[in-house]
């Protein structure tokens, strides 16, 4: 159950940091009150997202290491971001791609050990 409580985690994360990338490439209209403009509204729902993230995580690290949750729980994030930057249509260089191979592999030590 941790591990999901992991993956949940890190895909709470991934997503705060999407709506996050989306509400600031959104143009604020012209006549409205700050605070009701659907930018405004994604940031919301990003900072609900990092609390749930941080609620999981939590939940997770209350049934396993510190040393092995933290990994995963950031590697899920990295690789989640990475996989909506490809599919968004962003540059993907040999180098991103290789750090996200070797990201992949680094987790697969940690819990191959």
């Amino acid at each position: 159950m941790a591990y999901i409580f992991l993956l949940f985690s890190g895909s709470f994360s991934a997503l705060a940091s999407i709506l996050l990338r989306i509400a600031g490439q959104m143009a604020a209209p012209a006549n409205s009150v700050v605070f009701a403009t659907p930018s405004m509204t994604l940031r919301a729902a990003a900072v609900a997202a990092y609390g749930a993230g941080f609620v999981l995580y939590a939940l997770a690290l209350k049934r396993m290491e510190l040393n092995i949750a933290y990994p995963l729980m950031v590697g899920v994030t990295i690789l989640e971001i990475f996989i909506f930057g490809l599919v968004s249509g962003e540059a993907a260089s040999l180098k991103t791609m290789s750090g996200a191979l070797f990201l992949m592999a680094g987790i697969y030590l940690l819990y191959s050990a």
